[in-house]
């Protein structure tokens, strides 16, 4: 009975509320009827009656709102009042409505759309069985300047073996693949793979089957798997393609199975699946260093990713006896599959989180700033009856409302942030395909924006409710209450000052190493030079001479090109691989760096082609071209400067020897050091060698080659029509994508800087302004008596630079606090730069005083109009 009539109770209280009132305001008026009368029988005249009895009763709005308090349901009523009155109050000021949400929008707007992008690389779960127990294996060879590479079929093999720490593991390798068909070729992008990597993965086919050990088997018939995008886009989806044919590289492969589209997340450019089948010649020892596949490996129930690593120390320790120096790299999937991207996305977290901070900062003075001409309606509901406790609620209500709406308004400029990220990001980013605004984007964003009308509300709603009331009635303000209101103020300015200069010298550092890799020389000419992918049948592998010499002929005979030449790879196609070599006569001692470099076979007009300088000897010539065994006698090498200096210091290569295996051959030029890869890294030296081997075309040209890549592929098949062409591309394009993830992070950290940098201007301007105006009838008065303006003015700016100091001074000790997060990104600049902190500051006082100088004139012309 009793929770029925709680119920019945608050039902009235929600639907009935004017008649509840009603009710309450009647109850309490008869109450105090009934004193009055008992004090006129007891000799009071009737006006005394009445007031003894109110006073005895404690005040009529005083007694109601206490009743209401204690209402069932009373907390929701609470709420939709202050919901309802914080509407109107935004309504009555929709210039500082607009101005808060906007700021709001901005760093909540910002801040979700970096998350989503961490939300899908980093925290999204991969879309396969338990990818906690699964690790990717990688031999260490320091010695060779390589900290993280890939494992041998032996060592492939020999690390399959250890059914103590692994239940099952997968080699896999990725491979251009011919599919030839009547009248046209394509190349597809495949993957080598043992037959345990599906299980290994707990990824079923969706339509027949996978790999078994027999067809993993070398020499046995070839198979192939489809992903499942290639699946609908040649066959249309047609089961009846389990079954059928396709002619790959020269061999028949049926196919026996279709993936399904979810692995494409892990593996998104492979469109074709077929056994590694990998031959007993290959995991003989002497190829034990051949390291070109990848390995992944589930752990067993109990073992962890540390134990794991311990034991493989241990398993490779033999090889240390002998000079090897080699390791063992165990590291998680997720690890491996997101990269060296983790540390630059939580850096632009960070960056934007500061944003965001910043942003809440504003909108608090601006709250300050508001609050402060409601202090004679705050003094008057105080006096009503209204307690301390009640109007900070109500205050802290329209900061939820002014973030909720902020952060709806963020959401919608989330979505043109994130398609502007997208559009931005690296083409390797991993996962880019699975970033966008789901469910758990969404529940952050609303999160943030709670967590921000904490950060910006609490505090002006607090010292807003320190008020005295007397003083209030009296001069709107005044007193204690304005002195911890300015000071709050400052602090906050002061905090946006030093964010903005992290931020600042956070992105005129990146900025500044960014210039710097711009500066290094590629050792080539890159103007108008253009590159092109081929992708070669099995009988043109075999012999792949008269092929080369007819290209390059043809592309001879065509007006507009200069030069032409064949290589293995070209500057940052990530195609080098490297070996280890002899150099004949000359003995190290043990601690010696191991010689190994870089080899790219080319043809005799590479080094014209590229425009790479040739420092002494001579180049090739075209009787130094070998097809077959490539040491020979007569074999010849050039090598690059880098290599000379780490090997031969002040001993001239030229007419020395190297090889392998007691097989030789004679350096006979030295040509300049070409940059691969990343203009940041130091290149280990080259070894070019004279030969057939290559399927990257390189073509010099008169003027801008783009013309070229859409008639390539038809010059090409008038020789082969079954090679392909791909990846047609100017060597600027190439050079370019090897910055573009420097220039995202750049353009990323340079946005939020800028974005902080504003917002302190505001920020600073609106303090000023603010207190300006309250003084506005001081300034005057000084002026009447006698003051110079530029006096005035001269202690106003004073204020705005000691304000603007402070906040440099600590943004300058969080810059160095926060110097290592950025030492693992810079290039020919230190963490500590005192060139970019300086301009920093400078730039951040500038601004400061800017801000403060344009309302100090305004005030001063109205102060004397």
């Amino acid at each position: 009975m009793r929770s029925l009539a709680h119920i019945t109770s608050l039902l009235r209280n929600l639907f009935r509320r004017k008649q509840a009132d009603q009710d309450l305001d009647e109850e309490v008026h008869s109450y105090v009827a009934l004193l009055t009368e008992e004090k006129i029988s007891a000799g009071m005249s009737q006006d005394q009656a009445r007031r003894q009895a109110r006073i005895e009763l404690g005040g009529v709005e005083q007694v109601k709102e206490q009743v209401r308090g204690a209402r069932a349901g009373a907390w929701l009523d609470s709420i939709v009042q202050d919901l309802r009155y914080a509407l109107r109050a935004l309504r009555k000021n929709p210039s500082f409505a607009a101005v808060a949400i906007l700021t709001l929008a901005l760093g909540i707007g910002a801040t979700t759309a970096i998350f989503s992008v961490i939300q899908a690389v980093l925290l999204q779960p991969l879309p396969i069985r338990d990818p906690g127990s699964i690790v990717a294996l990688h031999d260490q060879l320091p010695a060779f300047n390589m900290p993280r590479t890939k494992v041998s079929p032996l060592q492939f093999q020999e690390f399959s073996q250890r059914k103590d720490l692994f239940e099952t593991a997968a080699a896999l390798k990725p491979v251009g693949l011919t599919l030839t068909e009547p009248n046209q070729s394509q190349r597809l992008q495949a993957m080598q793979t043992t037959e345990g990597l599906f299980p290994l993965l707990g990824i079923e086919p969706i339509l027949g089957r996978g790999f078994t050990q027999h067809d993993d088997k070398f020499g046995n018939p070839h198979v192939a798997v489809l992903s499942e995008q290639l699946w609908r886009s040649r066959f249309s989806a047609d089961p009846s393609a389990i079954g059928k044919i396709l002619q790959l590289d020269g061999n028949s492969c049926e196919i026996i199975g279709v993936l399904p589209e979810k692995i494409e997340s892990l593996f998104p450019q492979t469109e074709i699946w077929v056994p590694a089948a990998i031959s007993p010649e290959a995991v003989a020892e002497k190829y034990r260093w051949y390291v070109d596949y990848s390995m992944l490996a589930r752990l067993r129930s109990g073992v962890t990713v540390d134990q794991a690593r311990a034991a493989m120390r241990s398993a490779v320790a033999g090889f240390n006896e002998h000079g090897w120096f080699s390791g063992v790299e165990i590291r998680p999937i997720l690890d491996e599959e997101v990269g060296d991207i983790r540390g630059p996305l939580y850096i632009l977290l960070g960056a934007v989180g500061l944003v965001l901070l910043t942003a809440c900062a504003n909108v608090s003075n601006l709250l300050l700033a508001r609050n402060a001409t409601r202090q004679q309606e705050i003094a008057t509901r105080v006096t009503f009856g209204a307690g301390r406790g009640r109007l900070a609620t109500q205050l802290l209500t329209e900061s939820l409302l002014l973030s909720t709406i902020g952060g709806i308004a963020g959401l919608l400029l989330a979505r043109v942030c994130l398609s502007a990220l997208i559009w931005m990001a690296p083409a390797d980013l991993p996962r880019l395909n699975a970033i966008h605004l789901d469910t758990h984007v969404l529940i952050f964003a609303f999160a943030l924006s709670g967590v921000a009308a904490v950060l910006f509300g609490f505090a002006p709603a607090v010292v807003s409710t320190r008020v005295d009331f007397v003083d209030s009635m009296k001069t709107a303000g005044r007193g204690a209450s304005g002195h911890q209101r300015h000071r709050l103020s400052r602090v906050l300015i002061v905090s946006e000052i030093a964010i903005a200069l992290i931020l600042l010298t956070g992105s005129g550092l990146l900025l500044r190493s960014f210039a710097k890799i711009l500066q290094v020389p590629t050792g080539f000419d890159s103007e108008n030079l253009l590159t092109a992918r081929l992708s070669f049948s099995h009988a043109i592998s075999n012999d792949p001479a008269p092929f080369s010499n007819a290209l390059i002929d043809r592309m001879l005979s065509l007006p507009g090109i200069l030069q032409a030449a064949i290589s293995t790879g070209a500057p940052f196609t990530s195609d080098d691989f490297s070996t280890t070599f002899d150099i004949r006569g000359q003995r190290e001692t043990s601690d010696a760096p191991t010689p190994h470099a870089i080899v790219t076979y080319v043809t005799p007009q590479y080094f014209k082609t590229l425009g790479i300088p040739l420092i002494r000897g001579r180049l090739f010539a075209p009787t130094d071209m070998r097809s077959k065994n490539w040491l020979d006698k007569g074999a010849v090498r050039i090598i690059d400067e880098a290599l000379a200096k780490r090997f031969w210091r002040d001993r001239d290569p030229i007419g020395t020897q190297i090889g392998n295996d007691g097989q030789w051959a004679t350096v006979v030029g030295v040509v300049g050091t070409v940059r691969d890869r990343d203009l940041a890294t130091e290149p280990q030296g080259t070894i070019y060698i004279p030969g057939y081997a290559g399927s990257t075309l390189l073509l010099r040209t008169v003027s801008n080659p783009q013309s070229l890549i859409v008639s390539l592929p038809r010059q090409v098949r008038s020789i082969d029509p079954d090679v392909p062409v791909y990846d047609s591309l100017t060597m600027r394009e190439l050079v370019a994508r090897s910055l573009v993830r420097r220039r995202f992070a750049v353009t990323l950290l340079s946005v939020f800087a800028a974005l902080a940098l504003l917002l302190s201007f505001i920020g600073v301007y609106g303090v000023i302004a603010y207190l300006l105006a309250q003084r506005t009838h001081e300034i005057g008065l000084r002026v009447a008596l006698g003051a110079q303006r530029r006096d005035v003015l001269r202690i106003v700016l004073w204020r705005g630079f000691a304000v603007a100091l402070s906040g440099v001074a600590l943004g300058f000790v969080g810059a160095l606090a926060g110097r290592s997060l950025l030492a693992s990104q810079l290039f020919g600049v230190g963490p500590t730069d005192l060139f970019t902190l300086i301009a920093a500051s400078l730039l951040l006082m500038t601004a400061a005083i800017a801000a403060t100088y344009i309302p100090a004139r305004r005030s001063l012309s109205a102060s004397i109009r």
